[in-house]
């Protein structure tokens, strides 16, 4: 038989077939509830007729006796049946937009972290407070009255060397004498970037719109009583070089050169400047005089300039007559056989006519200048 009451619990509508028993389990709330006295009473009869469709329901036979907790057959709620079907899809979501999150912002503190780590802060301009303070540091009397002065007085002396022996090297700068052919007006004209030209640097009076710069300096025993002055003039040349430039300083006698530390091409930040500095301090003139090992050396590092600017510029400076003029000659000529080297040649103090004309046709030879320094000039 069909026995149909409400749940005491949670007043579902139950349904059972066969014989009651005294309790069942609600489907729906799990509860443990006994069935009604009356319908307890029956035993095999027909219970009355539902009251929704009476003649729908037909008659049972009479079942079996079943166990003592009859299961009640379940009515699954729709709403039920949706949640059933959507919750793992919403699970599901909720899992994948957290882990994107997580891997969004791991993405974000790791480039953040990179940006710090890559970010090159541009070099602070030179000025010319701070060339002099660089000066200073070598000792009291390294340290020039007046730069100011010396530029002034360079700049009433004669100017550049003619455009034709210019043409003698693949790549062009202008070469400028004591005056220094600077365009603009200023510090910054005279010793950093004027507008719409090259970087400049200048030593000794003589100088050219290079980005690649070398000095490749005599410090033979006959250099003993001049070479402070050399020495503060090259602390000064390269102290007024711009960031974008490359300097390296090669000192020459007989044996191996002297190099700046790291014996390569650096730029002309102010650690560096401070480390050539440095280094210039504990250089003294002893022995002959021989530049041939030098100028390998600075042709070396002209070979390998860092960074795509052109423009490569070689200051020679001595007292006195090489050994073997021609064999000088003639290294210089094999050393810059492509011309796009231009050299600078600078006699220091000792006047020899002979000799002159040796460093004069070293810097015609490659699209340079030359330059006597008279005695306390």
């Amino acid at each position: 038989m069909t026995v149909e009451f409400r749940c005491e619990n949670c007043g579902k509508l139950l349904n059972i077939e066969g014989k009651p028993s005294p309790k069942i389990k609600c489907p729906y709330c799990k509860a443990r509830i006994l069935t009604p006295a009356a319908l307890a009473s029956f035993s095999g009869q027909q219970a009355p007729p539902r009251v929704d469709n009476p003649a729908s329901r037909p008659e049972h036979p009479s079942t079996p006796p079943v166990e003592e907790e009859i299961l009640v057959q379940e009515r699954p709620d729709a709403l039920t049946g949706v949640m059933a079907t959507l919750m793992p899809w919403v699970i599901s979501l909720f899992f994948h937009a957290g882990v994107l999150v997580i891997l969004a912002f791991i993405m974000i503190v790791t480039s953040r972290t990179s940006l710090k780590a890559n970010v090159v802060v541009p070099d602070v301009p030179l000025t010319e407070d701070l060339s002099e303070s660089i000066a200073g540091e070598m000792s009291p009397e390294l340290n020039p009255k007046s730069f100011e002065q010396a530029d002034d007085r360079w700049a009433q002396r004669d100017s550049r060397i003619p455009s034709a022996d210019l043409g003698r090297t693949e790549n062009k700068i202008q070469l400028y004498g004591s005056a220094g052919g600077a365009t603009g007006g200023g510090a910054r004209a005279r010793f950093g970037l004027p507008t719409g030209g090259k970087p400049k640097s200048r030593f000794f009076g003589t100088g050219g719109t290079a980005y690649h710069i070398v000095y490749v300096v005599d410090r033979s025993g006959s250099m003993l009583e001049t070479f402070d002055e050399v020495r503060k003039e090259i602390i000064k040349s390269f102290s007024k070089l711009v960031p974008q430039q490359t300097f390296h300083v090669i000192f020459f006698a007989s044996g191996k050169p002297k190099e700046n530390p790291p014996q390569r091409l650096v730029y002309a930040n102010s650690v560096n400047k401070r480390a050539a500095l440095k280094f210039l301090k504990v250089i003294t003139p002893e022995g002959q005089t021989d530049p041939i090992p030098a100028l390998k050396r600075a042709f070396a590092v002209l070979n390998r300039p860092p960074g795509n600017k052109q423009g490569k510029l070689i200051y020679l400076l001595t007292d006195g007559r090489f050994p073997d003029n021609e064999k000088i000659l003639a290294a210089v000529r094999e050393m810059n056989a492509k011309r796009d080297v231009h050299i600078n040649t600078i006699l220091h103090h000792f006047r020899d006519p002979e000799f002159e004309k040796v460093l004069e046709q070293i810097a015609a030879q490659n699209g340079g200048k030359f330059k006597f320094v008279e005695p306390n000039e």
